[in-house]
């Protein structure tokens, strides 16, 4: 099983660390239009049982100071699970990122011995879709270009999480923890 929920978790209390308690959307309601508008679903939030649904759900009552890399980090991250789920899963996934120029970085996002390289932005930009993208830079109030780059910082994490045992990894394993975490948002959403 991979760690895919931990850093989800781990980004959330990065963001929430930068976050003042007030009335309004804040950072739940931006990552609720985002799954919103990603899978159809309803962007109501209510309660959810897990860990990752208590997480939101401390989001939702707090609001940016400012748009800060850490709420546009959680902000992408449907997005990224998304495109995977896109390329029918995380098999699929990695062959898009390798045929896109990207193959020495997704071997050492993959190989647990190697440090991960950074993803280059320009790569990235042809691989994600710019209506996407640009309805979470609306929701974050940033640019593209800045959701672009969260994407080349956060996906080489996501790829590593997904991947605990380097090319040994079950994908049908990750594909179902990928299944998981968007299921669980999607429920504290509804």
């Amino acid at each position: 099983m991979s760690d895919l929920t931990k850093l989800v978790e781990q980004l959330a209390a990065q963001a929430l660390s930068g976050q003042q308690n007030s009335n309004g959307g804040g950072l739940g309601g931006v990552l609720g239009n985002v799954f919103g508008q990603l899978t159809g679903q309803n962007q109501n939030t209510g309660s959810s049982g897990g860990i990752l649904g208590s997480v939101l759900g401390q989001l939702t009552g707090n609001t940016a100071q400012s748009t800060g890399s850490s709420a546009l980090l959680v902000a992408v991250i449907p997005l990224i699970l998304n495109w995977i789920q896109q390329q029918g899963g995380l098999s699929g996934a990695l062959d898009q990122l390798r045929n896109s120029g990207l193959a020495e970085h997704v071997q050492s996002w993959i190989d647990p011995n190697q440090e991960n390289q950074t993803a280059v932005v320009d790569k990235i930009q042809s691989l994600f879709n710019h209506e996407e993208v640009k309805n979470v830079a609306d929701q974050t109030q940033s640019q593209p270009q800045d959701v672009y780059a969260a994407i080349a910082s956060l996906i080489p994490q996501v790829i590593d999480r997904l991947t605990p045992q380097g090319e040994q990894t079950d994908t049908s394993a990750a594909n179902l923890d990928i299944q998981k975490v968007m299921n669980l948002a999607s429920q504290f959403l509804k």
